[in-house]
């Protein structure tokens, strides 16, 4: 099976209905979330050392919530576009 460039595997995801999502690296530790809004939000993955990329506290977001910790729905969205692509 040959590997999915970012571009094609924004397509995909954007097929199985999570928009607004955009990969930003081949490895699956950097997305960019298009807001309601006209913000588009970071999330990158920080991993575990145990290559499980869809546990939420091991994701982070530069969003206000995100920031404070708390778990946000740009995260969430991420968390399914990743559960598509593994």
């Amino acid at each position: 099976m040959t590997r999915m460039t970012t571009s094609e595997m924004t397509t995909y995801i954007e097929d199985y209905g999570v928009s607004g999502v955009t990969v930003l690296d081949e490895g699956l530790r950097r997305f960019s979330v298009q807001s309601n809004g006209k913000d588009a939000y970071t999330v990158v993955y920080r991993g575990s050392g145990d290559g499980d990329p869809d546990f939420m506290a091991l994701w982070s977001c530069n969003c206000a919530a995100g920031r404070h910790g708390r778990d946000c729905k740009h995260v969430a969205a991420v968390s399914r576009a990743v559960d598509l692509l593994t």
